[in-house]
């Protein structure tokens, strides 16, 4: 079989199983098993693969076409220009999640008295692992913690491979028995409906449940978050969490309600709002 023909098949049985986008997986997946990029792949079309990699190719398209996300079925996923590793114990890292990355920086860069940072719901450590690679200089004491013990070996694991050290980290519900006050603290945390993730889950949706469910209305675990955070902000700190669009608006006037200053919220690419801010009262 030729890479083209390959291609085809693949993107011909995604197709066929409505896989958004079928073509892109076919390639992403055929690159990994022979071990080159995507341009190669198009300038090599009639170049016959070795049994072992069709045979290699075929099993990762049945694991695509059973549901199992690309990302978990090449144990990575880049981030912020970084290479995670992942597979079902963590959430898969999102792009929209770049935008908190992208305002924590900027923050750090308008604020340089922020020192301590502390990540809660961690998971793979994509958001503190961005943040401390990015930030130029140094100088930052993080931390992270997740109340899954099985994502925390993820965290783990990525700080070794990216920042050949591994932080300060802690199992614990969100913020309970954490050692603050911190200067800021970031979260992606779980903010979908209960009755949306059992959905998922009876369709088969091969993400952990603990790191999606936010509760009846989606944001209990928000509303939580944000009490926790009050106590273990320093003064003047800074929450910055990533939520639903369709929440932002709720959690802006919780803000409010409860006299936090600065509260607002960031866009993403695509216009919608993706980060909430706000400044401990």
């Amino acid at each position: 079989m030729t890479i083209a023909g390959a291609l085809r098949r693949g993107e011909e049985a995604f197709r066929a199983a409505g896989c958004d986008t079928p073509r892109l997986d076919a390639c992403v997946l055929l690159a990994a098993q022979i071990q080159r990029d995507k341009a190669f792949l198009f300038a090599h079309g009639e170049d016959v693969l070795p049994p072992e990699r069709v045979a290699g190719y075929e099993d990762m398209v049945s694991q695509r076409l059973s549901g199992r996300p690309v990302s978990y079925i090449l144990a990575w996923k880049e981030f912020y220009g970084l290479k995670f590793f992942v597979d079902d114990r963590v959430l898969v890292p999102r792009p929209d999640t770049e935008v908190l990355v992208d305002t924590a920086l900027e923050i750090l860069k308008e604020e340089p008295g922020i020192r301590r940072i502390h990540d809660v719901c961690t998971g793979t450590g994509c958001i503190p692992i961005a943040i401390a690679c990015s930030f130029p200089g140094g100088g930052l004491e993080i931390s992270a913690s997740d109340i899954s013990a099985p994502a925390l070996e993820v965290f783990r694991v990525n700080c070794g491979n990216i920042l050949g050290r591994v932080p300060v980290h802690a199992r614990r519900d969100l913020l309970c028995g954490l050692a603050g006050p911190f200067d800021m603290i970031t979260a992606n945390p779980p903010y979908i409906k209960s009755a949306d993730c059992r959905r998922m889950r009876d369709s088969g949706w091969p993400e952990p449940e603990l790191a999606l469910d936010g509760g009846e209305d989606g944001i209990v675990i928000i509303r939580r978050l944000v009490a926790q955070a009050e106590t273990s902000l320093a003064e003047g700190g800074l929450l910055l969490l990533e939520a639903s669009p369709e929440q932002a608006d709720s959690i802006l006037r919780m803000l409010e309600d409860r006299g936090w200053g600065g509260y607002r919220a960031v866009r993403d690419l695509a216009g919608r709002a993706r980060v909430i801010v706000g400044r401990r009262p």
